[in-house]
């Protein structure tokens, strides 16, 4: 009778019931298991390729300058200046255990000449070293071989790969909002070699004709802090109270009238009813010596045999070409290169950097270039008009109003005197100190405007000093800016303009 019972009781006993099933669940238990270790092994795998491919993506976006081997730079960027395989700096995945080794190789470089960044996909491919603009960096895919997930048949992660997509932010600071074309869109010009040439700069076309090389223009910069009444006179502001803007630079062909006016000030050129009175701060202030191919006119009523340019005040600034002379008064401002003047071809925007400097030395100063020791002050052999311009801020005596004719006429009785001037007549000059440049120097961007017309998106190559040779003339569509070129923008104090007055950094598109 026992054993029945036994048996009975034994069919009955609960105890250890869910042995069986956990018996049945251990195969899922460890597989689940097993995902989640090699699951979090591959997305921190995935994670370190996007890391390199990030890294690898900035560093070639630092090139893209516009400069010839651009590109080539971006990719030695990228591979060969820092992050070269087994250095320090070099990108490693420490989760890929497929024999290929730590350093994640980058497999390839593509680069576009614009991102749409609301569809978040590419422009037309760069066609050149100038217009690669952005850059996509794609790494070599890495597998994960599965420690635990192989339980369920599953071996690998595949190959994973990763790409990045950079470009070069830039942002403009302390600068006018002037511009102009790069001959021939070339990034890098003006060479060392076009020190000291002058440029005619033209105003670009108002139409739908395209810029051409020389042309200049004004830049939209929304300086934040500057008062929305001067937001159209920015040529005539200190320039180094501006602050910077890092959106897009664009053209601005809609406020050259009030800017022209804006940039004369720097001449102590001020139109009747117009508020640009010199402020304390610098701004719409002339330069010292402010000497171009204007004169100035004064009337004496009766007999003005006693009247000099030195004891008589006022009078207005005309031509000097409008002197009712003969012979003819000679050319007071510096002029543009001989070429240039001559209309010779080729040579239209762009001089060579030769220019009479015994004519202007004579017709002004009544000497010659030779005879004055240290007017090359850089001892290259030639001497351009800037350093001239130096030599005469230097002495005030070289400044001295002189007079250059007198009509005397009887009917009325009165004397007109025409005198030089190359001081201002109104404002008060601002002198030149480590903290402040000369007004007539101004920051000028070197732009590529190949194609361009209108308003358009500004690829700006760099920023240059120039030196005003004369105020703006001509009337809307035909103004002329000229200028010499003194080389690359620096700081007041003479130090590198290096982050001064263009910043670009590199930043991920995606």
């Amino acid at each position: 009778m026992s054993e029945p019972r036994f048996l009975v009781d034994f069919a009955r006993d609960r105890n250890a019931a869910i042995a069986p099933l956990y018996a049945i669940a251990l195969f899922a238990l460890i597989m689940i298991a097993g995902v989640g270790w090699d699951y979090s092994r591959m997305a921190s795998m995935d994670s370190e390729l996007q890391n390199a491919a990030d890294q690898a993506a900035l560093a070639a976006a630092t090139q893209l300058t516009g400069i010839a081997g651009a590109r080539q730079r971006a990719q030695d960027a990228a591979n060969t200046y820092l992050a070269t395989a087994g250095s320090a700096w070099a990108n490693e995945t420490r989760m890929a255990n497929d024999g290929g080794g730590r350093t994640v190789a980058l497999a390839n470089f593509e680069f576009f000449q614009s991102w749409n960044h609301t569809t978040d996909a590419p422009g037309p491919a760069a066609s050149s070293d100038a217009n690669a603009r952005y850059v996509r960096v794609t790494v070599d895919g890495r597998e994960a071989f599965y420690a635990l997930t192989s339980i369920g048949g599953l071996l690998s992660s595949g190959d994973i790969a990763a790409n990045a997509v950079a470009t070069l932010e830039a942002a403009a600071c302390n600068i006018p909002p002037v511009m102009v074309c790069s001959p021939s869109g070339d990034p890098g010009w003006p060479r060392s070699t076009d020190i000291g040439i002058a440029v005619d700069m033209r105003e670009g076309p108002q139409n739908s004709a395209d810029f051409t090389p020389g042309n200049f223009d004004l830049l939209n910069i929304d300086y934040d802090n500057l008062a929305q009444s001067d937001q159209n006179r920015t040529l005539g502001l200190n320039s180094d109270l501006l602050g910077c803007s890092g959106a897009q630079l664009q053209t601005d062909p809609g406020r050259r009238t009030p800017q022209s006016t804006a940039v004369n000030t720097r001449f102590g050129i001020y139109p009747n009813g117009n508020n640009f009175a010199c402020q304390a701060d610098g701004d719409f202030c002339p330069a010292q010596v402010t000497r171009s191919d204007l004169v100035r006119r004064v009337t004496v009523n009766g007999n003005g045999n006693n009247a000099t340019c030195a004891n008589t005040s006022g009078g207005d600034l005309i031509p000097y070409s409008d002197v009712p002379v003969s012979p003819a008064v000679p050319q007071q401002g510096f002029p543009l290169d001989t070429c240039q003047s001559l209309g010779l071809a080729g040579c239209l925007s762009f001089g060579d950097g030769s220019w009479p400097v015994d004519t202007y030395m004579n017709n002004i100063h009544g000497t010659t270039s030779a005879s004055v020791p240290g007017l090359d002050a850089d001892g290259n052999g030639r001497i351009t008009r800037y350093e001239v311009y130096n030599w005469e801020r230097a002495d005030a005596s070289r400044t001295v109003s002189r007079e250059l004719a007198r009509v005397q006429s009887t009917s009325p009785n009165r004397t007109t005197l025409y005198c030089s001037a190359p001081r201002p007549l109104q404002g008060t000059p601002v002198v030149p100190s480590s903290t402040q440049k000369d007004r007539r120097v101004v920051v000028v961007a070197v732009v590529d405007c190949t194609g361009n017309n209108g308003r358009f998106d500004v690829n700006t190559f760099k920023f240059i000093d120039m030196f005003l040779l004369s105020p703006m003339t001509g009337s809307a569509g035909s103004r002329e800016l000229k200028a010499e070129i003194i080389g690359p923008a620096r700081r007041a104090d003479g130090g590198s303009g290096f982050q001064s007055f263009g910043r670009k950094k590199p930043v991920l598109v995606r």
